[in-house]
């Protein structure tokens, strides 16, 4: 990719994407949603020359999670791209197909934040015991541990 990543270039480039803002100088920011994130990543390894998958990011905001892919490249400018998914039904298609590190990233989410990634070949628990009990995902905001469930490791002592 010759032309320089600038924020004017990639808000001519992705404006079909979503919402294009600069986060800080080395850094851009698109808003995008669930079903075009897809195409957007697509788009930024394409045009961008985003070769790198960096981290996924999550954030509960209460009533949606935000999942924040960072992709990166030679240029150096880190592409943030954002979608929000319902906290009633947090859902959205993997990208481990496009993204191969994406799926390790899709589990640990998986596992903590209880986000299903349709089409993840394996979203088995990769972080939390295999006998964590379904439907607890420990780094929600609303979640507590209940007295009377066992975590793995030591017990709780009971009142």
């Amino acid at each position: 990719m010759s032309t320089p990543l600038t924020l004017d270039f990639v808000t001519e480039t992705m404006k079909l994407y979503g919402t294009v803002e600069q986060a800080r100088s080395n850094r851009i920011r698109i808003a995008t949603m669930p079903d075009r994130v897809r195409d957007a990543i697509k788009a930024s390894h394409e045009l961008l020359g985003c070769d790198r998958l960096l981290t996924i990011s999550t954030a509960d905001k209460g009533k949606t999670f935000e999942l924040i892919y960072h992709l990166t490249g030679p240029h150096h400018i880190i592409i943030s791209l954002a979608i929000e998914l319902p906290r009633d039904k947090p859902e959205t298609q993997t990208t481990s197909d496009i993204l191969p590190p994406a799926g390790i990233y899709e589990r640990q989410i998986h596992d903590l934040f209880g986000i299903v990634f349709l089409g993840h070949p394996d979203l088995k628990k990769i972080i939390l015991n295999e006998d964590w009990p379904e439907n607890e995902y420990p780094l929600r905001k609303d979640w507590m541990p209940g007295p009377e469930t066992f975590y793995g490791g030591l017990m709780r002592e009971r009142k």
